[in-house]
């Protein structure tokens, strides 16, 4: 249940957080924004590429916690 828990909150919370950074790093470097192109790319294509890292990491941080709550007698 960690290990689902971790990659379901990791692949949202990474497509996020890299959907904001790519968006972030477009108006600094002033990406034109005329057609949403940029915008599209970031949210569509770089946010579930960061989505899926995420979960990834996510998945295994899930498992050192669900290893080391067993390891102590508190997971169910």
């Amino acid at each position: 249940m960690r290990i689902a828990l971790g990659v379901v909150l990791g692949f949202i919370l990474g497509w996020v957080a890299t959907s904001a950074a790519v968006l972030t790093y477009g108006e600094l470097a002033h990406v034109s924004q005329r057609e949403g192109g940029f915008a599209m790319g970031a949210i569509f294509f770089m946010g579930p590429v960061g989505g899926v890292v995420a979960a990834v990491l996510g998945g295994w941080v899930g498992a050192r916690w669900g290893r080391r709550a067993r390891r102590r007698g508190i997971a169910p």
